[in-house]
């Protein structure tokens, strides 16, 4: 996926006036590879130690100043998780390290999380330190006021962290970062620390009985297996293949999807048109479907990562409507990627796929008046979106 970064803001000019620059997303889908982050700038001394007593009653703020928004929309209030607000302190800790306000997938692949159906987060910047900042800025941002106000959301995670005011990096004036995690579960999914003050953590609950076998395959890691994904994984191998699951299925994704992850470092796709296959992010084929948005770039996977092509070359192939995307890898081009339904896209397949121009050593790309594609056997192809006429040039 190719985004632009929400830079650091910058200090305000007006004594007392809250100028942040943050970004927010507003999700019911898992958004997996949001954007990557930027190297570390920050010195370990820009992140001030406060006491324990100080956290809880600036938490404790907030999430009665995050109910009592809702309330005034007619809304029912969240509960607070510490469990949670360890994925929410852990990214807003590295604000501050990196010196940067973006988001990454964290919130939304951390199995601490558990099962949710639902989920968000986002990040303000305070220049005097204050609670009440940071929601001043949430709620004039359409964005991040639509996190705070989903009737999805039932229990969130706060972060917390207390800045020197004089970051090592670019010197701007923070002194508070906060970042709320917010998840929406099903019943009987929410995590048993939830509860409706911040205060000190109740102790654990019991472990829930075990299921009768019939009701799911269990792994030994106690992640349920089932449905679609559930098949697949076995019929393609199970945990020999793919491992154990590391998180229970989740739901809500683009197009009514779901995917399940899996220790083997394969996450399977499932959606209605194309049913469930697996992705491997250790290989460079999955490393390019990520890049450009998992399923909200290519769509889902309508087939395993297959090999023995020729030059030891390998491909799979996403979904989405109409659109097909082929991602071939050899050693010579890496992974690049063929729009099967364009006139490139059918051009090359006329000519035989990689065994006529060969394997795409770029991705389709506008020059001028055109889209071009280059192929490794010294092919370039053309199509005019004037003239709407597709050429070959070697």
């Amino acid at each position: 996926m190719t985004a632009a970064k929400h830079r650091a803001p910058a200090r305000p000019r007006t004594p007392g006036r809250l100028a942040l620059t943050a970004a927010a997303l507003a999700l019911t889908v898992p958004a997996t590879g949001i954007l990557t982050a930027a190297p570390a700038a920050a010195a370990a001394s820009d992140i001030v130690n406060v006491s324990s007593s100080t956290r809880s009653a600036d938490a404790q703020q907030l999430l009665e100043l995050i109910n009592a928004h809702r309330k005034a929309k007619g809304l029912a209030p969240v509960k607070y998780s510490a469990t949670v607000s360890g994925i929410a302190q852990g990214e807003s800790d590295r604000l501050v390290r990196q010196e940067v306000i973006d988001h990454t997938d964290t919130f939304l692949k951390d199995s601490r999380a558990g099962a949710w159906n639902a989920a968000g987060e986002i990040h303000a910047v305070s220049w005097q330190g204050r609670v009440s900042d940071l929601m001043t800025w949430w709620k004039g941002s359409t964005a991040h006021n639509k996190v705070l106000t989903d009737p999805k959301m039932t229990v969130i995670g706060i972060g917390l962290t207390y800045v020197d005011g004089q970051l090592a990096g670019n010197k701007q004036g923070w002194k508070l970062v906060g970042t709320v995690t917010s998840y929406g579960y099903a019943d009987g999914r929410t995590p048993a620390d939830a509860r409706t003050t911040v205060g000190k953590a109740p102790a654990p609950a019991p472990a829930p009985a075990p299921k009768p076998p019939s009701v799911a395959p269990i792994t030994s890691a106690g992640y349920e297996v089932r449905g679609g994904i559930g098949r697949q994984y076995h019929a393609l191998g199970g945990a020999a293949a793919f491992g154990a699951p590391t998180m229970y299925e989740r739901g809500g994704l683009v197009g009514g999807g779901a995917l399940q992850s899996f220790a083997k470092s394969a996450t399977f796709y499932w959606s209605a048109p194309t049913g469930a296959w697996p992705v491997r992010f250790n290989s460079a084929i999955g490393q390019k479907f990520a890049a450009t948005g998992y399923e909200r770039g290519y769509g889902y996977p309508s087939g395993q990562e297959r090999g023995g092509l020729t030059g030891g070359g390998a491909y799979q192939v996403f979904r989405s409507g109409a659109n097909v995307h082929k991602v071939l890898w050899s050693p010579r081009t890496g992974a690049k990627t063929v729009k099967e339904n364009s006139a490139i896209g059918q051009r090359w397949k006329s000519a035989g796929y990689e065994r006529g121009y060969g394997y795409p050593s770029t991705d389709e790309y506008r020059y001028g008046s055109e889209v071009r594609q280059r192929f490794s056997n010294g092919y370039t192809v053309h199509w005019s979106s004037i003239t709407k006429r597709t050429w070959v040039t070697r």
